[in-house]
């Protein structure tokens, strides 16, 4: 029988929504000594281990959730303080040139002054500890796998078996999944969210928004000689060079005067059957200004994961009958900035806010919880995306660098909503043929990232339909997952499919980038899945 545990208030996610929902939700309950019982949940082994991000940060949400954090005097506040921007740099990269832009050229939400360059895994760690000073319960090592429903709507998940072999049986080890019950239920998944997306298509909370749609993010971490060019306190972003035709750039931040973060962010609707995000990177620090950048580093930490952006015309209807979705979950990234981490914390404020006025009502009804709503319309979050209704879809309909990027700066003439399509619709049988050499590999890559799946489990990756893969070979010409994959999960030999689901790093590329539909992407067991430290 499945063990049944009662909370009054579960986040389901450990990331910067959920973390800061149960922090704020606590601050209010103390203050009016009030004891309800505050959890959250994550599947990663240990604080922060599943959190990738940019994170060029804008500091103003942090302070509205803890006004005092400047004072602290600890590790991470000192590196904090001192990871402020000082240079800025907006290149546009041909094969062979770096054209900086005049900053009065940089529209002001690409100006990055006065933002932190932080690690996302350390921020995170850094806001479990202040969530338990407070009384929040921070569970590690919980993947939820399903959403319990009732009568009155959500009532909580259940968390995943532990113990089962390849077939599915129970070893000796065997641990069946609990369920957690709690009042409200605030998804904090991150992006691509598969229990929000359950709850958003079961209660309708869709309707009338457009197709979300994402880009993914390859990030190295490289450690640099004492005596690099870059310096602390520098970032540097850049468009155009390798796919002036897909929407996204590169990135350099300087996380410290030695190290160094390097991302490329590709929109998932690229038509290319035989691109290699991982490999793409490495194609991008071949250009000789980033080489030159990089010269005589060392890779040290890898990731990807993929962000929404569809912006304000795709988002769900954020709250249901026992039930709120935040951050990421419910697509609050500000495509624009490409910065999804301020609104993140302010929905996660906000849904607290909310969940509070339901505790004092004792009502958990859709008909108090749509305050949550109320709250985000009055606030900058929904400010963020509404100044960017149109912007990643002017791009896409622009078709390159050169027409899309002028096309998304007028976007906001435009009043009407531009529909999406989901991202595999963007395939077509066209090849990027590169000849990838140089710089790393994808498992030289993927070893780096720490990720880590217990070999005897059943498989967290399945095709529905084996022969989706014999039609991608038919209609594409290759099978694109063999490429788009970050991790090298998929391979083939001989046209048959060889999984590798222990490279998997969860970002689920494979998930909404599948042409034909086939791969489903479960959440492992708990603790399962990448290591990052810094990224």
């Amino acid at each position: 029988m499945t063990k049944t545990n009662q909370v009054d208030v579960l986040f389901v996610g450990g990331g910067p929504a959920g973390l800061s929902g149960a922090i704020k939700l606590k601050q209010l309950l103390n203050s009016r000594g009030r004891t309800e019982r505050v959890a959250v949940i994550d599947k990663a082994d240990k604080p922060g281990q599943h959190v990738l991000s940019g994170l060029v940060f804008e500091p103003q949400a942090l302070t509205e959730l803890i006004p005092d954090w400047r004072e602290r005097k600890d590790p991470f506040v000192t590196r904090a303080l001192g990871s402020e921007v000082q240079k800025d740099d907006t290149l546009f990269l041909t094969k062979s040139r770096a054209i900086k832009l005049p900053e009065w050229i940089v529209p002001p939400y690409l100006r990055h002054h006065g933002n932190l360059v932080l690690s996302g895994s350390e921020m995170v760690r850094w806001l479990v500890g202040e969530a338990e000073a407070l009384g929040v319960r921070v569970y590690t090592g919980f993947a939820a796998v399903e959403v319990l429903y009732g009568e009155s709507g959500v009532r909580g998940v259940r968390l995943g078996d532990k113990g089962l072999d390849r077939e599915g049986n129970q070893q000796v080890n065997f641990v069946p999944g609990e369920a957690i019950e709690a009042k409200v239920t605030v998804f904090a998944e991150g992006s691509l969210g598969q229990l929000a997306e359950d709850v958003v298509k079961r209660k309708g909370l869709d309707s009338g928004s457009i197709h979300q749609i994402h880009s993914l993010g390859v990030k190295e971490v490289i450690k640099l000689p004492p005596d690099n060019p870059f310096g602390a306190n520098h970032v540097v972003h850049t468009f155009g060079f390798p796919l002036a035709d897909v929407f996204g750039g590169g990135t350099i931040y300087s996380l410290d005067k030695n190290t160094v973060a390097v991302a490329l962010v590709l929109a998932l609707d690229w038509k290319y059957a035989d691109l290699n995000p991982q490999q793409e990177l490495q194609v991008f620090k071949s250009h000789t200004y980033v080489r030159s950048i990089l010269e005589g580093g060392e890779v040290i930490a890898y990731g990807a994961k993929t962000l929404p952006e569809g912006g304000y015309w795709a988002l769900p209807h954020p709250y249901t009958d026992g039930a709120l979705i935040v951050g990421d979950d419910a697509g609050f990234t500000d495509v624009r900035k490409l910065k999804g981490w301020h609104n993140a914390m302010r929905s996660g404020m906000l849904a607290a806010e909310a969940v509070l006025a339901a505790i004092e009502r004792n009502d958990f009804s859709a008909r108090t919880l749509k305050v949550y709503e109320d709250l985000l319309e009055a606030s900058p979050v929904i400010a963020d995306l509404k100044r960017g209704k149109n912007y990643r879809q002017m791009f896409t309909k622009g078709g390159t660098v050169y027409l899309g990027a002028p096309l998304s700066l007028i976007q906001g003439l435009i009043r009407r909503r531009i529909e999406t399509e989901p991202d595999h619709k963007g395939m077509k049988r066209v090849h990027l043929a590169r000849d990838y050499r140089g710089g790393y590999d994808r498992l030289s890559d993927v070893a780096l990232s720490g990720t880590i799946h217990r070999e005897e489990e059943p498989s967290h990756i399945r095709i529905s339909d084996p022969a989706g893969c014999a039609g991608c070979l038919r209609d594409y010409g290759v099978h694109p997952c063999a490429y788009f994959c970050p991790a090298d999960v998929y391979r083939f030999e001989d046209d048959e499919l060889v999984l590798n689901p222990s490279n998997c790093v969860h970002c689920q590329t494979c998930r909404t980038k599948c042409p034909h539909q086939v791969i489903e992407w479960h959440v492992p067991e708990g603790g399962d899945g990448p290591k990052y430290k810094v990224m």
